[in-house]
């Protein structure tokens, strides 16, 4: 399988004077599969799931060194707008995503970006919607969903521009337990179809659905764990790291 992400020493900070937020990070992420990044708060999950977008430095400024390879091109290179749809990103506060009046025009918002037609932009809500079986949701608020109903419907306003790579930052950690099989299903889902995902999350439970685990600790990546091994001897390998 080949690598469609290459991350080579990527080290981040905010200042000169502040602290290292990622220190050589080196990792690589295999097309089409589901690769986890885990680790306690404040070991640089969501920075590097910034850095991988785009966000950083192109929004969020600092002090990057290092290169994040999408395909063998340096991300760098490539426009936000053209980056979104190669990459994109739920965030971990999902309201702060959510911001229209309706869920089709949360939908619509990045292709009318994109200057589409009508007819174009009409074809994507439905395609999206039906995709993640969220038709009946298209003309309702998203501010008045359910947790699960409006982690889908960000995930179908990133899925609108039909990236190649999606980033799920934390999107199970506040979910019922209903609500978190709806959208672990729908994981598998795109993962099958083609797409290649990346989960940011500590819990043991949720890395169990990855193919990969990948281990952060203090801005650096500590461990990679193939998911081909028995299960209790990988929940107690998690659960060590976790205590340590």
């Amino acid at each position: 399988m080949k690598n469609i992400l290459e991350i080579k020493n990527l080290s981040f900070k905010y200042s000169e004077a502040a602290p290292v937020i990622l220190d050589s990070i080196n990792m690589e992420i295999a097309e089409g599969s589901i690769t986890a990044i885990a680790g306690l708060s404040g070991c640089g999950k969501s920075t590097l799931a910034f850095c991988m977008c785009g966000a950083i430095p192109k929004v969020i400024s600092g002090i990057v060194s290092g290169n994040i390879m999408y395909k063998g091109e340096d991300i760098n290179t490539k426009s936000l707008p053209t980056l979104a749809q190669k990459i994109g990103i739920v965030f971990q506060d999902v309201d702060n995503q959510l911001f229209l009046p309706t869920v089709d025009a949360e939908i619509a918002f990045a292709p009318e970006n994109l200057c589409l037609s009508y007819e174009e932009i009409e074809k994507i809500v439905q395609e999206v919607a039906a995709a993640l079986g969220i038709e009946n949701l298209k003309h309702k608020n998203p501010s008045l969903l359910s947790g699960g109903e409006k982690q889908l419907v960000a995930i179908a306003s990133v899925l609108s521009l039909n990236p190649d790579v999606i980033i799920l930052d934390e999107v199970l950690s506040e979910l019922d337990k209903e609500n978190k099989t709806l959208i672990i299903n729908v994981i598998k889902g795109l993962q099958t179809s083609g797409k290649t995902i990346i989960l940011i999350d500590h819990s043991i439970k949720n890395l169990m659905i990855a193919d990969t685990i990948l281990l952060m600790k203090a801005g650096r990546l500590e461990d990679r764990i193939e998911v081909d091994e028995d299960y209790e001897l990988l929940y107690n390998k998690l659960s060590d790291f976790f205590l340590c």
